[in-house]
């Protein structure tokens, strides 16, 4: 039997908290009891600059990830670039982390 946990615990405010099932409610937001997740994709892309087909072959369309998509490309399954991309269910938008010394 699934395990269902409120959101409410996990520092959500109680006007966005929903039940999720075993760590999943795809259509608001991808949760554990260790709290929010989101998808991570292994993908060689520009090192500066990925492009928008990159980032689609990463997460998919922006259409299909929806608004408020947040996902983060690590390029290459190296320890060099990583990017943060959200999507606006239009188009996607990244920032370029830097790397601690």
């Amino acid at each position: 039997m699934p395990s269902v946990t409120s959101l409410i615990g996990l520092g959500m405010p109680p006007e966005h908290a929903v039940q999720i099932c075993d760590g999943v409610q795809s259509a608001v937001v991808d949760a554990t009891a260790a709290g929010v997740r989101t998808k991570q994709a292994i993908n060689n892309v520009n090192d500066t600059t990925p492009t928008a087909a990159e980032l689609t072959t990463s997460f998919g369309a922006p259409a299909t990830v929806g608004s408020g998509f947040v996902g983060v490309v690590k390029d290459a399954d190296a320890d060099t670039n990583c990017f943060v991309v959200v999507s606006n269910g239009v188009s996607f938008y990244y920032l370029k982390f830097t790397k601690a010394v």
